[in-house]
């Protein structure tokens, strides 16, 4: 009878797992999976006794504390069935994480982190969840942040997440949480790995890895050394619907350039004229007046005219290739006292393509060389079509897209790592205490290297007066006075008409080379000092001292404002930090009724920095077992961060960043909001009236015929919300003033293992974190919308419009600052249950979920407070789902990874033809804001294992198996892509193929 309840139990409980498939909107979750005699990826709620190790989120090393924050734990097996070569890429669909602050699918990004793979638990940012190697710190970049993929799989015993604040314990930018990468230590013999894998049917974005593991184990010690090469091709963006052109492949000829690869003048009206297709640049009779794109009344455009689709050439995903090395070694001195060491190197290079150089008079500006500025076909340039008979010569502002010469950043960095140490055993009394003392170092150095840009003294004499010679050539300058080495520029040239000669002449590779360091020594010392009724007192102390550094410098050129490169200033910078510590766990009660064990923990941290003083933070943790089966844990504490080099000493760089401008009648706030629309039309904090009586005074009425409206080239006013700077780029730069972020974080969860129903493992977490001082860049609609919505003075005063400009939003400063809150909360629930074996194999339920209940910020004291939950890419909920199978020596696994619907902004409310279901959504913070509802989407990934009786193993997977596209976002993706695609999303189908042998 028993038999036959349990059996009815076991299908009740797979029913409510599988259950949850029935509808994409429901699903509930995936956790990762591995074999039957390995460690779930859910937490493992029969708490199991730790022999004498220091446990992640804790500086005590003990046998039998159980854990009291959230830690879900990821066997290497796990990694393996996922499918995904790097860890980068694994961590990445975890629940708990959400869309990277630099992707691979932005090729507008720049800096040293370009190419990389990070993790951003909570919403949090990447730079405010802290990675460790064995629980050292694995080091960052100078901007903080830390890349995943330098770390060989191989190597890899297991990751334990701990997404909870920490820095009581760690320190900062543990305050989203931490994830501390556990190595193999006991490995015998040699094993070989291999991954090959391919997007079907497209056909592109290959990835290979290959590696060797060597390792021998014995009684006095071990070592480790392991090699892996890693390739992953890139993916061209028109090779995708929703990158192969600006608005997707829904709307093929809307949000295209009205800048060709035709060469293109402007006329003394304002008007533009281009070369028709096969014309001659020269004679100004093969030109004709620009054709704007003809719209249809719903919004979409049904004739392109003189428009350019500049996504043919950039990158969907940017080519990476890694090679790395790995050796590790212990050696046992004695009985109490073993020496242990650990070496890494990684070589790593990141190609990402842009496509040509907007190439115009306007976008010629040099704020350090002005003479430079706003260069123009010379009247006397034999290219000139008005310099011919019958012409009045006459110097032309032009543009052109130089397609012949795509541009390039490549990003080559190499990172150290190093790490000596001693640990050992000793007694006092009856009482036994472990120490280990240790000294780290941690390394990047890096160059990127931008193609595509042009040296503008030498763009200058291409441009300038040039003539025939008598040998038949063209050559700069005037006859008898001739400029060596020139090659004049035919400018407005038709596709194809930039020689190899006149790029050679006027292009320049531009350099930056960046590096950063983090090093110092480490002591601590952990044991039980008393023993009470429930247990022994368990301490630990411990001390240590870090040094943090990093530095960015561009060329000569490029700092001297002499290319079109964008010009910067050099960051550097560094500072100090020494940090006493102390943790205590205290077992208040033992087989007790109701309290089966209870205990607390108290963590402190002390840390004083040499830049700018001194924090203290606390953790505060309960563990309570009422009974055998469930398990309430909770956890309070502080935390902070340091502000990074770059947040400090980031040189001054300039940046064409995208921004909708609130004063544009037709799509920015102006339309929506009468009081941005009177600020706008008044002026307000010294910014002009842009009223239409303003606009005629100006004589910019003929242009502004609607009202104001925001320009993407100059006389060339949007077709669609947003752009670039027109007439100068935007500034941003480091702030050495800026003070620590600090934090408050709580969690309370439960953990139901229950004895009648062996296999079956069940946690919920509630989490909840606010961080104050927010250090973040003011971005450009921050700015303007704090002007024109908040009427902030100070941000007034951070940006200029002037009539020369035709009032278009210039010279605005993008600087650090540390700003107001951001808070996040919600719920981490996991399930799993191994269910009994059947003759036919044994089968495991894995679930994860995370749900937010409040994800805000609020910029500053007094503004709005602004909900961002299931907006842009914030999901309300991510779940994943796995049912793994095991059978003898086969095995198969079945995953499922959700994604909740979410609000994206309209893309424009008066045109039908994109979708704008909540036209008056009101969006606390903001106000009216238009949005639109966008679906949810799961994606399905299959994998067969075989272990063979040679000591291999095959696995044939398929991520994406339907081949799954996201939903389209045509506000804002809300994610680091330069595309209407979030890049937390499936580029396709992805076939792979595994192989290991152990031998």
């Amino acid at each position: 009878m028993k038999d036959q309840q349990r059996k009815w139990l076991c299908v009740l409980i797979c029913s409510s797992l599988a259950g949850t498939l029935g509808h994409a909107d429901t699903v509930l979750a995936q956790t990762t999976s591995s074999d039957a005699n390995q460690a779930s990826a859910a937490p493992d709620v029969q708490q199991k006794p730790l022999q004498v190790i220091k446990v992640t989120g804790s500086l005590i090393r003990s046998v039998d504390i159980e854990q009291a924050q959230p830690v879900v734990t990821i066997t290497s097996s796990d990694i393996q069935r996922q499918g995904f070569a790097t860890v980068g890429q694994f961590l990445q669909n975890l629940t708990a994480a959400s869309t990277p602050d630099v992707s691979k699918s932005e090729p507008f990004e720049a800096g040293p982190d370009v190419g990389g793979s990070s993790i951003d638990l909570r919403g949090l940012g990447a730079s405010r969840t802290l990675v460790l190697i064995d629980g050292k710190r694995m080091g960052t970049s100078y901007m903080g942040m830390a890349n995943l993929d330098t770390i060989p799989v191989s190597i890899i015993d297991h990751i334990d997440v701990l997404a909870d604040g920490a820095s009581a314990v760690y320190g900062s930018d543990a305050i989203g949480g931490v994830v501390n990468i556990i190595t193999k230590k006991d490995f015998n013999g040699a094993q070989i790995d291999t991954y090959e894998g391919k997007f079907m049917p497209h056909g592109d974005g290959s990835q290979g890895q290959y590696g060797v593991t060597f390792g021998k184990s014995s009684s006095r010690g071990s070592i480790l050394f392991s090699a892996q090469y890693q390739n992953q091709d890139a993916i061209d963006a028109n090779r995708r619907p929703y990158s192969a052109y600006p608005l997707t492949d829904k709307f093929p000829l809307n949000g295209l350039s009205t800048m060709g690869a035709s060469g293109e003048y402007y006329n003394p009206d304002g008007t533009v004229s281009v070369l028709n297709a096969g014309g001659d640049p020269r004679n100004i009779n093969d030109y004709h007046l620009q054709v704007q794109p003809t719209y249809a009344s719903n919004g979409r455009v049904t004739n392109a005219g003189d428009t350019y689709n500049y996504s043919n050439q950039m990158s969907l995903q940017s080519a990476t290739n890694m090679k790395n090395l790995f050796l590790q070694g212990q050696y046992n001195l004695s009985d109490n006292l073993s020496a242990n060491f650990s070496a890494a190197f990684n070589q790593d290079r990141n190609t990402s393509e842009l496509g040509g150089f907007p190439l115009s008079t306007s976008s010629l500006v040099s704020l350090a060389q002005p003479q430079y500025n706003n260069l123009m076909l010379s009247a006397q340039s034999y290219y000139n079509p008005t310099n011919a008979d019958g012409q009045t010569p006459t110097d032309l502002a032009f543009q052109r897209y130089v397609q012949e010469l795509p541009r390039l950043n490549i990003n080559k960095s190499e990172n150290f790592r190093f790490s000596a140490g001693l640990e050992g055993y000793f007694n006092l009394g009856e009482h036994q205490f472990s120490w280990d003392a240790y000294y780290y170092d941690t390394r990047y150095a890096g160059t990127i290297m931008d193609t595509g840009n042009f040296y503008l003294p030498h763009l200058a004499n291409a441009l300038g007066p040039s003539f025939m010679a008598s040998n038949g050539t063209v050559e700069c300058g005037t006859p008898g006075n001739v400029i060596a080495g020139c090659v004049p520029l035919n400018a407005l040239a038709g596709p194809g008409g930039y020689t190899a000669d006149m790029l050679k002449y006027i292009a320049v590779d531009t350099y930056e080379r960046y590096g950063s360091s983090e090093k110092g020594p480490q002591v601590d010392v952990s044991g039980e000092v008393l023993t009470l009724p429930a247990g022994g007192v368990n301490v630990a102390l411990g001390a240590s001292h870090r040094s943090v550094s990093g530095y960015d410098t561009p060329d000569t050129p490029s700092m001297q404002g002499l290319t079109t490169n964008l010009a910067g200033q050099p960051t550097s910078g560094g500072y100090g930090v020494n940090e006493a510590y102390a943790e205590v766990n205290v077992p208040l009660l033992k087989d007790m009724p109701f309290a089966q064990s209870l205990s607390v923990d108290v963590a402190s941290r002390f840390s004083h920095y040499t830049n700018f003083g001194n924090t203290h933070n606390n953790q505060y943790k309960i563990s309570w077992k009422p009974i055998d089966d469930l398990l309430v844990r909770a956890s309070y504490g502080s935390g902070f961060r340091a502000p990074t080099v770059g947040d400090l000493y980031g040189g001054v760089t300039t940046t064409y960043a995208g921004y909708v401008d609130p004063c544009d009648v037709t799509y920015g706030l102006a339309r929506y909001n009468a009081k941005v629309a009177k600020n706008c039309a008044n002026g307000i904090g010294g910014q002009p009236a842009l009223s239409q009586d303003a606009l005629n005074a100006a004589g910019l009425g003929s242009l502004y015929t609607n009202g104001f409206m925001q320009e993407q080239a100059p006389n060339a006013l949007v077709t669609s919300p947003g752009g670039s700077p027109v007439y100068a780029p935007f500034t941003q730069g480091g702030n050495p003033r800026l003070r620590p972020e600090t934090s408050k974080s709580a969690q309370l969860g439960l953990v139901y293992s229950p004895s009648y129903l062996p296999g079956f493992n069940a946690s919920v977490d509630w989490f909840s974190y606010k961080v104050r001082n927010v250090i973040s860049y003011i971005s450009p609609n921050e700015v303007l919308y704090n002007c024109y919505a908040l009427a902030i003075a100070k941000d007034c005063g951070l940006f200029q419009r002037t009539a020369a400009d035709q009032y278009q939003v210039s010279g605005l400063f993008m600087g650090e600052e540390n700003q107001g809150y951001m808070s996040a909360a919600g719920y981490d629930v996991n399930l799993s249950y191994t269910l009994p074996k059947f003759s036919f194999g044994e089968f495991k339920l894995t679930s994860q979920s995370t749900y937010y209940t409040r994800n805000d910020y609020q910029q500053y004291s007094g503004t709005p407070v602004t909900s961002v939950n299931g907006t842009g890419s914030s999901w309300r909920l991510r779940s994943n789902f796995t049912i793994n199978w095991d059978y003898h020596n086969f095995g198969a696994q079945w995953t499922l990874r959700y994604y909740s619907p979410l609000k994206d902004s309209c893309y424009n409310p008066q045109y039908s033809a994109f979708a704008c279901t909540l036209p008056n959504y009101y969006q606390p913070g903001v106000g009216v804001s238009p949005m639109t509802q966008i679906p949810s989407v799961t994606f399905n990934d299959a994998q067969v294992h075989w272990k063979s009786p040679w000591g291999g193993v095959i696995a044939l997977g398929v991520n994406n198996i339907f081949n799954r596209v996201g939903p389209y976002f045509y506000g804002s993706s809300g994610s680091d892509s330069a595309y209407s695609y979030n890049a937390s999303y499936d580029y396709g189908r992805f076939v792979y193929l595994r192989y290991s042998q152990k031998f």
